[in-house]
């Protein structure tokens, strides 16, 4: 048996490796170094989230007594293998999550399961998933994290949801909850390597898309595309049915609408992020009071976190310790039992 993780007081101090704390470091370190093995056993499932698309789940068993059951949403151009999915995981099941690390509409390999593409305004798909959370009969509480974008929608989901919330508790690192600053951002010169990363890789999965089904639109070549915002203006925009760019950012960012939480969320995000900002959150300082607990650390880049001592990645144990707080008390229990 792997011992759980020690808790400790929230929020837990971060002290970043010595040679990581520049802001670019602490982003791109965590994301270059290697993944590791892919977690074992793990049952790939298939939800149905509307009518023409499905997403596929990763699910873990605990390693120990459970405590509950965690879903993972990962962020733009991101998959249910990225590094900062896999580390939470892990340190998930070792303190007894069971873990559904969710591959959003298209990623992962799933182009065949899904009729439209990825938006930040499917925070709908988190419900169903969690809807078969109920069918599998996976013992609750349930909590939902969100990574970057992937935060954003479990911000969404939440608010959007209030008390017909089906996560007892949520959590988001690095969250764009306004999206049409985080575009621009991403557009900035010292930002660029992630805005053309961003969008070679989301030009590679349209293609991957287009052998299976027509998607409108130029070809998807990201040197002539260049930017997210571009991207998203041609593609994503009208696919999700919205007029531009703009109207699609508007309608899908969270900050608007999270006064409708109804349950305990959590928001950690660095003030050195280098394309979400950390003045986004200051506003939200008053919303949903008792409810929106927002971590500001001076240093951790976007995702890094990388730690002097272990585990590395540091958000981890925060996001654990979280939920150890304010869904204690809640019983363990499968759904229907």
């Amino acid at each position: 048996m792997i011992a759980r993780p020690p808790r400790t007081a929230s929020p837990i101090e971060f002290r970043p490796v010595p040679w990581l704390r520049n802001r670019h470091l602490q982003t791109l370190a965590p994301f270059l170094w290697p993944r590791g093995p892919e977690e074992s056993p793990v049952d790939e499932r298939v939800v149905r989230v509307t009518s023409e698309s499905a997403v596929a789940v990763r699910v873990g068993t605990p390693l120990e007594r459970p405590r509950g059951s965690l879903l993972l949403v990962h962020g733009i151009a991101g998959s249910a293998s990225a590094r900062y999915m896999r580390r939470t995981a892990r340190l998930a099941r070792e303190a007894g999550w069971w873990t559904a690390r969710m591959n959003c509409r298209n990623a992962g390999g799933t182009e065949r399961l899904s009729g439209t593409l990825f938006n930040a305004g499917q925070s709908d798909d988190i419900g169903r998933v969690l809807e078969a959370f109920e069918a599998w009969e996976l013992p609750r509480p349930y909590a939902a994290v969100g990574f970057s974008l992937g935060g954003n929608m479990v911000l969404r989901y939440a608010a959007l949801a209030g008390e017909g919330s089906l996560a007892d508790g949520v959590a988001a690192l690095n969250p764009p909850v306004e999206l049409a600053t985080c575009s621009r951002a991403l557009e900035d010169p010292g930002n660029r390597v992630y805005g053309r990363y961003f969008t070679f890789e989301l030009c590679r999965q349209l293609a991957r898309i287009r052998r299976h089904r027509e998607v409108p639109g130029p070809p998807a070549a990201w040197r002539k595309i260049r930017t997210v915002r571009n991207f998203d203006e041609l593609f994503v925009a009208p696919d999700a049915g919205y007029p531009s760019a703009a109207a699609y950012y508007a309608a899908a960012s969270a900050g608007p609408c999270l006064d409708g939480l109804r349950v305990p969320a959590l928001v950690l995000s660095a003030a050195d992020d280098p394309f979400v900002p950390v003045a986004l959150f200051e506003p939200l300082r008053g919303v949903a009071p008792g409810r929106l607990e927002i971590v500001r650390p001076s240093r951790g880049g976007h995702l890094g976190y990388w730690q002097s001592g272990h585990p590395r990645f540091w958000a981890a144990l925060v996001i654990l310790d979280y939920f150890d707080r304010v869904l204690d008390g809640r019983s363990v229990r499968a759904t229907g039992s």
